[in-house]
């Protein structure tokens, strides 16, 4: 069904002059304005399909966090939901790991949902580029990257991530250094799929009194996991910012406003990061969403 609608796409530039030419046959002032709001919704589809989705943003974020004892700064670089597979339209990974290797980052953290229906032996091939990446790089499994929908690639994206040395934190946790200063990275298995594990325990912090990250895919952890490590800034995805952000219409007629979309928020259980990826899912399209890598520069210590 996916590469149905990825590929019916291309038939609009059939489409568009057979309905051209209907259009001009009708009454002129009728016509005029038909003529203008169908070439207005051709436009913004075609940006949607074949413009957007290929623009890659960086934004970079100034946090100020508080902590209880430990003191530092820490650049860590962002990005998730890239959603390789059956789309040819998503975002290289190559392009983005050239884009991350140009930010001067400490670290790379990446929140899940790599893939979209790939076929397993196709995994190597697709994130190669991943060992390219000049700063260590950290990442957890999504939703679909778990089975949830589509195939289970757990364990062959897992070996493929860590083949070109990404480290795999689901449900396990890492100490690494940054400025002299030690950090702990948490990495929380897939918030759907530990639903189905009854027996998980949250990983304690390697080092007790270093600032903490917690990467998570989905953000709706902090509200609804009863267990959760101690952390002072959870990082996630999941959200696509919503993908399809239609001014005034999306936020009226979707839930898509009620979540965490993107950004930084202070919740009741922690500081949340979340970042809207640079994937597409469902259709392969975006619109004023476009793909972001999320440069935080983070400055903590006690307040």
């Amino acid at each position: 069904m996916q590469l149905l609608i990825y590929y019916a796409s291309y038939l609009y530039f059939i489409a568009v002059p057979v309905i051209l030419w209907l259009m001009i046959r009708k009454d002129w002032r009728v016509r005029r304005v038909l003529l203008g709001l169908f070439l207005a919704g051709i436009s913004v589809l075609a940006y949607a399909r074949f413009v957007e989705p290929r623009i890659l943003l960086v934004k970079e974020h100034e946090l100020n966090i508080c902590t209880a004892e430990a003191l530092g700064e820490v650049r860590a670089a962002v990005f998730s939901d890239t959603h390789n597979g059956i789309f040819g339209n998503a975002m290289p990974v190559a392009r983005i790991v050239d884009r991350v290797n140009g930010l001067d980052a400490d670290l790379v953290l990446i929140p899940g949902d790599f893939t979209y229906h790939p076929p397993a032996d196709e995994l190597p091939e697709l994130f190669a580029s991943l060992a390219d990446l000049t700063a260590p790089a950290f990442a957890v499994m999504g939703n679909h990257d778990v089975g949830l929908s589509g195939e289970d690639l757990t364990e062959p994206l897992i070996d493929t991530l860590e083949a070109v040395g990404v480290a795999v934190l689901d449900g396990d946790a890492a100490a690494t250094e940054v400025n002299g200063q030690p950090v702990n990275i948490i990495g929380l298995p897939d918030h759907w799929g530990a639903q189905r594990d009854f027996d998980w325990v949250a990983p304690e912090q390697p080092i007790s009194g270093a600032f903490t990250f917690a990467i998570e895919h989905n953000p709706d952890v902090l509200e609804q996991r009863r267990t959760l490590p101690e952390f002072d800034l959870m990082i996630s995805g999941h959200t696509h910012g919503g993908q399809i952000n239609i001014p005034l219409v999306t936020c009226a007629l979707t839930f898509a406003c009620d979540v965490h979309r993107y950004g930084f928020s202070e919740e009741r259980r922690g500081n949340l990061f979340v970042t809207s990826g640079t994937g597409m899912v469902g259709l392969p399209m975006r619109f004023n969403v476009p793909p972001v890598i999320d440069m935080l520069t983070i400055s903590y210590g006690p307040c």
